[in-house]
Order: C-alpha cells, then sequence, then structure tokens
C-alpha cells in the first residue's frame, strides 16, 4: 500500500491544512489566522513543535526570523502600514498554542490583543483557504 501523503502541519495540537498556507519551508511556515485581531492578521510558526523560543535551534531561528521579516513587508506593503510584530513566549506571556509562532498585524488603529482574544469570532475554512491562495502569489517561491 502507497504511503498516504501528508497534507497538513502540526501547530501544537492543531492540524492545519495546507490550503490555509501561504509558505512553507523547512523548519517555518506561515499560516492565515482562524480569529485574527484584525485584517491581513497572520502567523509565522515553527514546523518542529517547540513551546519557547529558546528551544529552538540555530538554524531553525534563522529561518524563523528571515521568514518573519519577509511576511512583515510583504504584508505591509500589501495594506499600506506598518505591522505589529509580536510573539507570547510561553503560557504567562499570553500563549494560547504551545507552539512558538510570530503574529504579523497590520496597524489598523489601537489593537489590544490580549483583551480581544475571546471576542474574536473564528473564520470559516473557506474565508482562511481564499486568503491563504491570495497570499502564495507573493510568496510563490517559498513553497515546497
Amino acid at each position: 500500500m502507497p504511503k498516504q501523503i501528508q497534507q497538513f502541519v502540526q501547530f501544537g495540537t492543531i492540524q492545519l491544512p495546507y490550503s490555509q498556507l501561504f509558505i512553507l519551508r523547512r523548519h517555518v511556515f506561515a499560516t492565515v489566522n482562524l480569529k485574527p485581531a484584525a485584517q491581513g492578521h497572520v502567523l509565522v510558526c515553527s514546523r518542529r513543535p517547540v513551546k519557547r523560543l529558546y528551544d529552538m535551534t540555530e538554524v531553525e531561528t534563522v529561518e524563523f526570523w528571515i521568514t518573519v521579516q519577509e511576511v512583515a513587508k510583504v504584508m505591509s506593503d500589501i495594506y499600506k502600514t506598518s505591522c505589529h510584530v509580536s510573539i507570547q513566549d510561553g503560557i504567562h506571556a499570553g500563549q494560547t498554542v504551545p507552539c512558538v509562532h510570530c503574529h504579523i498585524i497590520p496597524f489598523q488603529g489601537k489593537i489590544q490583543i490580549s483583551q480581544a482574544e475571546n471576542q474574536k469570532t473564528e473564520r470559516s475554512e473557506e474565508d482562511m483557504n481564499q486568503e491563504a491562495q491570495k497570499l502564495r502569489a507573493h510568496f510563490e517561491q517559498s513553497l515546497l
């Protein structure tokens, strides 16, 4: 029997389908957000399930930050604004998914993420797939 090809990446305890990714690299991936704090809120995530930033290897760390930089630039260009770039490193810092990830949020006025967390509504899978598809055009060389 042929080996089944994996069609998702693991993000903490969540399986994200490839259709919601717009970057997939050896050590990181970038995805749209299920409950965005603002339009264009995306995540850059470690592919290896590490809970804290200091648990990443040097190679993973370099690829992670280069990807964060690239995604922040593209999101700034798309939304014609600056971006909030943040990491909640551990449960006491507000991390809700136990895997290293960086939030990139185009600035659209004052955002208080910790207070807004429970007020956000989940998006449909179709909506997330469509946004990821649009963003892929900006990162075609970044898909494996």
